[in-house]
Parts: structure tokens; sequence; C-alpha cells
């Protein structure tokens, strides 16, 4: 009764099995992080879906209380905003940008891509150049991941035409048909999303007073229109090399 009970000195024998095993699994888990990697746009259309997904409103005026429609959110396809198009373009085209080959503009409810003259058509002609090719496979690519619709605009300087057309509008309005087609030609995306404009030299950018001023107004612009309705559309992320893996559209 007498005496006191001995115990072992240090830590139970099952302790140092237990410290190895959260070891481990906190290597496993910093080498996960290492692999991933963040995508801006991606990461706006989650939190977009993760803050519907629990109820949560805009500020709105309601005579009910307000409560979400589900716990979770079911699907995965949050609403489309400008800022993720513009996201999705600067990240597959990062390299004509910091090239100066395209400009990019985001506005209340789209985003414009201007290509310039010198990587799009020779002078005076509806014939696209071989390196403007890669650069529209990428905008392709883009479109069939994004939703609503495309205008292809045509613009042109002041300088009067000669050769194979009447006049800039017939030069401008080919060269947006042309871009169109090109686009198409994979029968990838929805032919009722696109359309072809020709402005001519009616909406310069600057003054044609120099040729640099010229130069920056002979244009074509893709402008992606921010969607009405995009919940029927399904996101189709790009891989990192930016290309689509998805089927054809059915012919007719």
């Amino acid at each position: 009764m007498g005496k006191k009970c001995e115990c072992p000195k240090g830590a139970p024998m099952w302790m140092v099995t237990f410290g190895d095993l959260m070891s481990l699994l906190l290597c496993f888990f910093v080498l996960l992080l290492s692999f991933s990697t963040t995508d801006p746009a991606m990461y706006k259309e989650v939190a977009g879906s993760l803050e519907k997904a629990f109820g949560v409103q805009r500020e709105e005026i309601t005579l009910e209380i307000p409560k979400g429609i589900d716990i979770v959110s079911r699907d995965f396809n949050p609403p489309f905003s400008v800022d993720v198009i513009l996201e999705k373009i600067k990240s597959a085209i990062k390299l004509e940008l910091i090239k100066g080959e395209i400009d990019v503009e985001a506005l209340n409810d789209r985003v414009i891509l201007r290509l310039k003259d010198e990587i799009t058509f020779p002078p005076g002609s509806d014939e696209l150049l071989e390196r403007s090719k890669p650069v529209l496979d990428k905008i392709r690519a883009i479109i069939e991941t994004v939703p609503g619709d495309i205008s292809v605009e045509g613009h042109t300087d002041d300088t009067p035409i000669t050769g194979t057309f009447k006049s800039n509008w017939h030069l401008s309005a080919a060269r947006a048909a042309t871009v169109v087609t090109y686009l198409l030609r994979l029968h990838t995306i929805d032919p009722q999303r696109m359309a072809a404009i020709g402005f001519g030299d009616s909406r310069p950018l600057v003054l044609n007073d120099t040729p640099e001023h010229r130069a920056k107004n002979r244009r074509v612009e893709i402008v992606f229109m921010q969607p009405r309705n995009p919940d029927d559309f399904e996101v189709k992320p790009l891989d990192q090399k930016g290309v689509l893996k998805q089927e054809p559209l059915p012919m007719d």
C-alpha cells in the first residue's frame, strides 16, 4: 500500500507512430498544394458559385424573409461577368498582349479584342495572314468556353480603296466575314452566336492624320457580349495549353 507506482518515462509507444503519420499527411498535402495551379478566372467562377450556394442574395427591397432555394448549390455554373471573360482572355493570349499585337478593353457589358492590321490582313486584302491563324485559334478556344454573342467588326482608315473592293465598307465587311468563317471552320461554335459587321472608316480610334494613326485605325475587333442568360451555358475550361477538348457540333 505504501509503495508508489513507477510509471515508464517518456511518451507512450503509440505516440511515435501517430507522430510519423501526421508528418506524412502534412507532407502529402504540401505536395498537393505545390502541384496545383491557380486560374484567376476559374477562382472567380468558384467564388461566385459559393456565394450563391448558401442562400446569399443581392441587396433588394423585398417583403419576404430572404432565403435560399437550396442549402448547397446543385450545379457549378455561376453567372458569367465581364471580369470572368476578361480573365479568360488575358490568360489565353497573354503573349500577344505583351507583344502589343492585340489590345483588350473591358466595358460594362462587353470585352473588346482589337487585332492590329499588321497581324491580320495584307493591305487592301481580305486574305488572312498565316501569322494570324494561331492567334485566331486561341480566340476560338476562348469563345467555346464562354457564353454570349460574338460580334466581329472590321475597320479601315480613310485612305480611298483601289483594286478588288469598291470601297472601305466592302473591304471591312469582307475582312469581318473572313474572320468569322475561320472561327467557325471547326464547327465547335454555334453560328447563331456569331455576327460579321463592316464599319469602313466610320469609327476611327484616333484621327487619320498620320501613318501611325491610320495603322491604328485599321483593325478587326472581336466583341464578347455579356450573356443575358448564362445559366443555360455549360462552363468548359481550357487546359494548360489553351486547347478545348470537346466534340464538334453535329452537322445538318
